[in-house]
């Protein structure tokens, strides 16, 4: 059995006169497990911040979650955003990533395009499970570059795959066993980021100890960080910890 402990969001605007074009599904039960999910709005094309929401809307109104088939998810979703521009030619090159979470008591399911990411407490510190689709991290994979190499150049922002009513490019759709995931008490936590919220997180990624294993302080402080520092980008957070029974660990 599976069940939430405690969970925690926020979401801010890059500045007060600027549309927030990141959209949260807060964690939610369904079926059997638990969903949650951030969607940011992809700012280069018109109605950035309907595809995102429109994307949320619907993964929100979904009364079953099968997580068995990837490409009927996906092909779904880019249905789904043709609803934008039945009323809005603009809109037909809107697009939006997305990082959906799906936990139940045996698996976490993800499901991920684009650069927001997804990360599990381990040993007291954050793993990331997804791979940003960026140009960035595309250097990263072909070897042209080295990290070091990337923090001096433009362009890290670049994202190559996104959910759109015109195309579907790459995305990740995989399963992580509860095995894997389960902390020494008993509680899987999980840390959802758009990249405005991990920017901030990845140039200093550490809290104390009592921060780490508190998903509300976690909170707290991240948001704390990025509204000190300053926003680059709309900042969106889902964090969740959940307790697993012992039985259930397979």
């Amino acid at each position: 059995m599976i069940n939430l402990f405690r969970s925690t969001a926020f979401s801010y605007p890059k500045t007060d006169s600027k549309q927030n074009e990141d959209s949260v599904l807060v964690t939610k039960k369904i079926n059997d497990g638990f969903i949650l999910a951030i969607a940011d709005g992809v700012g280069s094309y018109e109605g950035a911040y309907h595809a995102s929401s429109t994307t949320i809307k619907y993964l929100n109104n979904l009364q079953n979650f099968d997580f068995i088939d990837g490409e009927k998810l996906f092909s779904g979703l880019k249905d789904n955003l043709r609803k934008i521009s039945i009323n809005n030619d603009n809109y037909r090159n809107a697009a939006t990533t997305l990082t959906l979470a799906f936990l139940n008591k045996n698996k976490l399911y993800i499901a991920h395009i684009g650069d927001c990411r997804l990360y599990v407490l381990i040993d007291n510190k954050l793993k990331c499970l997804t791979k940003d689709h960026t140009q960035h991290q595309k250097f990263l994979d072909e070897k042209i570059y080295t990290k070091k190499e990337l923090k001096e150049l433009n362009g890290g922002n670049i994202i190559t795959s996104a959910i759109s009513e015109k195309f579907l490019r790459k995305y990740d759709f995989f399963s992580v066993p509860i095995s894997e995931l389960i902390q020494k008490d008993g509680k899987i936590s999980l840390f959802l980021m758009s990249d405005g919220a991990h920017h901030y997180w990845e140039e200093r990624p550490r809290f104390s100890i009592n921060t780490m294993n508190n998903i509300l302080r976690f909170s707290n402080s991240l948001s704390n960080r990025i509204v000190n520092k300053g926003l680059i980008d709309d900042s969106s957070f889902i964090g969740a910890e959940f307790i697993i029974a012992e039985n259930n660990i397979v």
